[in-house]
């Protein structure tokens, strides 16, 4: 039977044969309209439709309907099924009541009424919904191992492969929403059609924008990545109190050349303090503080040697089986190899040390140890470059006293132990340091230390190995102003000004060239600004920030893809909506 608000079927209808026509003949085919249940004819108004529990007409949109769900939650939970059902929540809902004694129909009206109502009277909600219920099915998809994205990138899949999976992916969502959304067969075709097409593109284009933005925020954090052996290095230098620019801290030459450049005074100032700092932590391993000048050095020098009188005074040295193996050793390496002319004033000096004990019964004074080593310290360096063998002897013989006093401290005074040790370090890294110091240039002149004058001094000779191994106590300090401290090429201080006058020409000329008189001001400004700009501790810190990059997991890729693509497919569905 024909719905009632269809057309009239055509039926036979005789016609008076007034025309001359033959009356027997079949009467034409004509349409003949049929009343609607109320006894009206035509279509219905727009809302209106057959209750069929009552079989009266029933208005949909009047606002007093009580058939019609209304309300912000009811919007919400429309919106939330027909996202999550990929817009086919009325139809699953009209279906679902037929089982029931419901008629198709009239509930399908009855749901597209209520979201119609839904979607003007409470945007937020119904529409909010829609975007929380396709997040669910994203959610779903992930999870549940539906995904052909997760699949893919679980796989270890490239790019290309896994943006053709979410492109499938999308396409599938696509054409889902799109089908929902239409009305009837052509209508729901073509949605799908244009909204697999649309999907597609979407998840294509999503796992690429994903990996972009992932590299763009991880830029924007940290603008200027390094390398772990320099955060290392400059994490060493900044636990000595030496202030590095933002471009020494990431190695950036391009950012280095441009503080040098257009950071004027700041930076100048930076790299002085910088300086003063460098020299200040090398001269703490010695014991000391300050610039490395001719008064400071000069004092500290005094300071160390009247700690070892003072402790000397107080303690005496003491012949043991160690320090005649040790004289024994140093004999056994240089007596044979000495030069024949110089071998008996080195053979005077060692029995000398022996008699010396022999005379006071196995022990010594602790003025005579002092003495004693003093005199064999200048003779190896008297030697030094001359004879390197016989300064080796001479040294020998004075590490054999020293081992000797210590042991003897340890056993007689060990509350003395602790400052021995430790004056011995600081002496023989003030050697270092004052050999450092010999550097020639502005920087020498100054008092200050470089790394590279502090790395030759603490490899040279004896020093060498335990540098090269870690166990001087300069190595890490060396290393790390080395890698983070070293110049550029041509970054002076003249250098600088003439760049910066350089830009400032250059831009001065252009201003004036565009503006006159006040855009030339504002071009010979600019580098001065910039510079201020760079060098402020704000941007500093911003430019030198650190921050380790976590890359996406792959679960968080493949669910953040699911979750991009189910609102794609919501998006397409609803530009396929006339």
């Amino acid at each position: 039977m024909a719905n009632w608000w269809e057309a009239a079927p055509l039926v036979e209808q005789p016609q008076t044969d007034t025309a001359g026509g033959n009356w027997w003949e079949a009467a034409p085919l004509v349409e003949q309209p049929q009343a609607n249940p109320d006894g009206t004819f035509g279509q219905p108004p727009e809302g209106m439709v057959l209750n069929p529990a009552t079989g009266q007409m029933e208005d949909l949109r009047s606002p007093a309907n009580p058939n019609i769900p209304q309300g912000g939650a009811n919007a919400l939970a429309l919106g939330i099924g027909q996202g999550t059902g990929l817009n086919m929540l009325d139809e699953a809902s009209a279906a679902l009541s037929v089982p029931f004694g419901g008629d198709y129909d009239y509930n399908l009206a009855r749901m597209r009424e209520a979201e119609r109502r839904a979607s003007e009277d409470n945007p937020v909600a119904y529409y909010g919904g829609q975007i929380g219920g396709a997040l669910g099915t994203g959610i779903g998809l992930a999870k549940g191992g539906l995904s052909a994205t997760n699949a893919a990138i679980n796989s270890g899949a490239k790019l290309p492969a896994v943006a053709l999976a979410s492109g499938a992916e999308g396409a599938a969502l696509g054409a889902g929403y799109g089908f929902g959304a239409g009305e009837g067969t052509d209508s729901r075709l073509q949605g799908a059609k244009t909204g697999g097409g649309l999907g597609f593109g979407i998840g294509a284009l999503t796992p690429v924008a994903i990996s972009g933005a992932s590299s763009l925020y991880n830029k924007a954090r940290a603008p200027f990545a390094t390398s772990p052996e320099r955060a290392a290095a400059v994490q060493t230098l900044s636990n000595e109190g030496v202030p590095l620019s933002a471009g020494q801290k990431t190695g950036s030459k391009w950012l280095q050349y441009r503080e040098s450049e257009l950071g004027g005074a700041k930076a100048a100032d930076l790299m002085d303090e910088q300086a003063r700092a460098f020299t200040d932590a090398a001269m703490r391993r010695a014991g000391g503080s300050g610039l490395a000048s001719p008064d400071n050095l000069g004092a500290l020098e005094q300071r160390l040697s009247q700690g070892f009188q003072d402790l000397s005074a107080r303690n005496t040295i003491s012949i043991d089986r160690g320090m005649v193996n040790d004289i024994s050793r140093t004999m056994n390496r240089y007596g044979e190899k000495l030069d024949a002319l110089k071998k008996p004033v080195f053979d005077k000096v060692r029995i000398d040390i022996v008699n010396e004990f022999m005379k006071n019964k196995g022990s010594a004074s602790g003025q005579w140890y002092q003495q004693a080593r003093s005199d064999l310290s200048q003779l190896a360096q008297s030697a030094r470059g001359n004879d390197d063998m016989l300064a080796g002897a001479y040294r020998g013989l004075r590490n054999a006293l020293d081992d000797a006093m210590e042991r003897s401290i340890q056993k007689t005074n060990p509350s003395d132990l602790g400052t021995w040790k430790q004056l011995r370090k600081h002496w023989g890294n003030f050697r270092v340091v004052a050999d450092a110091s010999r550097g020639a240039g502005e920087a020498g002149g100054q008092g200050y230390i470089t790394p590279a004058k502090l790395a030759q001094a603490a490899s040279k000779g004896k020093n060498g190995l335990a540098f090269a191994t870690g166990k001087s106590d300069f190595t890490d300090l060396v290393k790390a102003g080395q890698a983070a401290m070293s110049p550029l090429p041509n970054s002076g201080t003249a250098q600088r000004i003439a760049s910066q006058g350089v830009t400032a020409a250059v831009l001065g000329g252009g201003g004036g060239a565009v503006g006159g008189p006040v855009g030339m001001a504002a071009g010979l400004a600019a580098p001065y600004l910039a510079g201020k700009t760079l060098m402020s501790k704000p941007m500093q810190n911003y430019l030198a920030r650190q921050i380790i990059s976590q890359p996406l997991t792959p679960q968080s890729r493949s669910l953040l893809t699911a979750l991009v693509n189910a609102q794609g497919g919501l998006l397409a569905g609803r530009l396929t909506t006339p």
